[in-house]
């Protein structure tokens, strides 16, 4: 097969980091000949990742692209270029399948659009899929309307669970659509990391301390890192003798430093850390991690604690009570029911479910999966499910 990976994303987070180690899978599979990396030159790290990967293996090439979904944002004519540009080169590479990573279904649409022009079969990497208008206002509601036709557009889809899958199947009844979990490096499951070597070695108190670790993007609308600021605040005393880390870079970056720098109360506990390569200290490190996102695929942070056999409390969205326990997961929006379980998560017995994890999120699992669903359709469309995970044995129970 001569296939093909279309990414048009500036930035480097969750989603992009999976999408490397689909490139490598692909390497590895047999049943491709050629791999065909179309990435954006302005995104220096993913950019530089695949011209390693091309350096050193002969089946890939890679094809920068001179724009990035943020780049061309807003700008219809930008667009229609960068469509009619990437639609041409995809003529000329003569591809059997492109798989578009997408982390939701309005973004890398350039990709999608030229696979439609360029008559190329696309498949939509998706880790997230839209519920429905954001509000009852006509905006929304025609905004709506544009995605569900963009949702007709792939003839395949590649999802993290379930959950999303069923979600497709509404959206796009006739287009195949499959699994692909995520996995994670064997490290944070077989590291000899202790907590004490951990907070040793970043500073952190070692007396009876809790240690709380928000890891992940710094944006307010997704990870919602105000809304622990505000958890905070409601319940001082909770936190007196805890130490909250903010881990990570973003948008909203700045309005959270003000926030903590407005507030005795957030001051005196919350640390802002900002980004770091290597997350495993700060997991082993905390006693609990938190993320109380409005909205989620299946964030690597929560399968990274699993495996190091932290307890991480997470909202209730997006089907992620299928991974973790009840005494994890607390009501979305509900400030009391997340301080209460942050609390309580060091009681709950986590060896059962790192078992579990381990099996499920196997780079073995992975990269069976990812080479099953870069074959060829059946030609019954929807009915081919190559890449269906086992459901939890441990949750099912």
């Amino acid at each position: 097969m001569n296939v093909g990976i279309y990414c048009d994303s500036g930035i480097n987070g969750g989603h992009e980091e999976m999408l490397k180690r689909f490139m490598l899978a692909l390497i590895t599979s047999g049943n491709v000949q050629t791999l065909h990396i179309l990435v954006p030159k302005s995104n220096a790290a993913l950019h530089r990742y695949v011209s390693e990967l091309a350096r050193h293996n002969a089946k890939v090439r890679m094809v920068s692209l001179s724009y990035t979904a943020e780049s061309i944002r807003g700008d219809l004519f930008a667009l229609f270029r960068a469509i009619r540009s990437t639609a041409a080169t995809l003529r000329t590479l003569q591809l059997s399948k492109l798989l578009i990573a997408q982390g939701t279904i309005v973004s890398g649409i350039a990709g999608l659009f030229a696979a439609r022009y360029a008559r190329v079969r696309a498949l939509s990497y998706l880790p997230l899929v839209d519920d429905g208008p954001a509000t009852e206002s006509s905006t929304d509601k025609v905004k709506w309307l544009a995605k569900r036709v963009m949702y007709r557009m792939p003839d395949e889809f590649v999802t993290l669970n379930e959950h999303l899958r069923g979600k497709l199947r509404t959206l796009a009844p006739h287009a195949r659509t499959m699994i692909l979990e995520n996995y994670v490096d064997d490290r944070f499951s077989r590291s000899m990391l202790t907590k004490s070597a951990a907070r040793a070695s970043l500073g952190l108190p070692d007396d009876g301390t809790t240690v709380i670790a928000h890891i992940g993007r710094i944006n307010f609308k997704q990870k919602r890192q105000d809304f622990l600021l505000e958890a905070i605040e409601r319940h001082p005393e909770a936190f007196k003798r805890t130490i909250v880390l903010i881990i990570g870079e973003g948008a909203d970056a700045a309005r959270l430093a003000a926030m903590v720098d407005a507030s005795p109360t957030l001051t005196a506990c919350v640390r802002i850390v900002g980004p770091k390569s290597d997350v495993l200290p700060y997991i082993v490190a905390s006693d609990t991690l938190v993320l109380p996102s409005a909205f989620e695929g299946v964030p690597l942070v929560m399968i990274e604690a699993v495996l190091a056999e932290r307890p991480i409390v997470v909202s209730r969205i997006c089907g992620l009570d299928s991974y973790l326990p009840d005494a994890l997961l607390f009501p979305a929006g509900d400030h009391d029911a997340f301080v209460e379980r942050i609390f309580a998560a060091r009681d709950v017995p986590m060896a059962a479910l790192t078992s579990d994890f381990r099996r499920r999120f196997s780079r073995e699992v992975f990269e069976a999966q990812a080479q099953n669903v870069m074959m060829p359709a059946t030609p019954s469309r929807g009915a081919y499910d190559p890449a269906s995970p086992q459901p939890s044995d441990l949750l099912a129970k």
